[in-house]
């Protein structure tokens, strides 16, 4: 199973429509995905923080993915799935993001600047930290923000797709992505690839051979694109679909409504409805070596 959390939505902003012509575009990009050898798909629209809103819940995800991809996806297999990724400039000037967080299944913020950083690893409901790797950092990447940020449960995004651009991008690239290796600890780090038409594209060895020659161990890598890309996922969907991960409301099953993911990553015990007049309980015996 591969996951690719980060596919661009041809849209800027809430107020400019997306053309046909890009549809298209967006469609051959997701069936190279599926040759290629990916499962689960996330549209990743972005948008600045400031911008604002439409007050229609109904206008608030402007995809409609299974309208324009359900064909897509009955005849190939692959998962689709939506994200918001706002671009936090001025904590100041942002928006709650409690309405705007049930319209998509994955949360993410993408700072460019210090103030934006400390907002999104500190107290930002988030699922994915992300970054712009073709220019430079606001700030110098701290281990205690980062894997503070990763203790929560957010994790870090490296997006490959800027090596396939201009030269200035991929070298400011190699310098953004090393950061970030160094600052996490290599822990907490998912990898996409921010594709913009089907030439973008890579599978997982050539991604895993890039990776590597940036300091990225190749185990670490299949697993940034395989079990730590499934739990985002999972836990934007828990955190719609639940209360605090813990309680949930309903007959679904919020785990296999993803179809695919958690089969590898969580062990989940059922337990049955027999009454309490059924259920037999033994006494637990503890030995300690004194």
């Amino acid at each position: 199973m591969l996951v690719d959390l980060n596919v661009r939505w041809p849209q800027e902003s809430f107020n400019t429509p997306v053309i046909e012509k890009d549809i298209a575009e967006l469609r051959a990009t997701l069936i190279t995905l599926h040759n290629v050898g990916y499962s689960h798909v996330v549209l990743n629209f972005t948008v600045k923080q400031q911008d604002k809103f439409p007050s229609d819940p109904k206008e608030m995800n402007p995809m409609n993915i299974n309208e324009r991809f359900g064909q897509l996806m009955k005849e190939t297999g692959l998962k689709i799935y939506s994200r918001l990724t706002l671009i936090i400039d001025d904590p100041s000037k942002g928006q709650s993001l409690n309405k705007i967080s049930q319209a998509y299944d994955i949360m993410a913020a993408l700072p460019v600047s210090e103030k934006g950083l400390t907002l999104a690893t500190t107290s930002l409901d988030i699922d994915l930290l992300t970054f712009d790797y073709g220019n430079r950092f606001p700030t110098f990447l701290k281990h205690k923000n980062i894997c503070g940020c990763v203790k929560r449960g957010v994790k870090v995004e490296m997006v490959y797709g800027y090596t396939l651009r201009d030269l200035s991008q991929r070298r400011q690239f190699v310098q953004n992505v090393r950061s970030v290796i160094r600052s996490s600890r290599s822990r907490g780090l998912v990898i996409s690839g921010g594709a913009r038409n089907s030439l973008e594209v890579r599978n997982i060895l050539g991604v895993t051979a890039l990776f590597r020659t940036l300091g990225f161990p190749s185990d670490k890598c299949s697993k940034a694109m395989n079990d730590t890309a499934a739990l985002v996922l999972l836990n934007g969907r828990l955190r719609n679909k639940s209360y605090k991960q813990t309680v949930t409301v309903g007959s679904g099953n919020i785990v296999h409504d993803i179809e695919g993911l958690g089969n590898d990553t969580i062990k989940i015990v059922k337990r049955g409805s027999s009454s309490s007049a059924n259920i037999k309980t033994e006494p637990a015996t503890k030995k300690m070596k004194i």
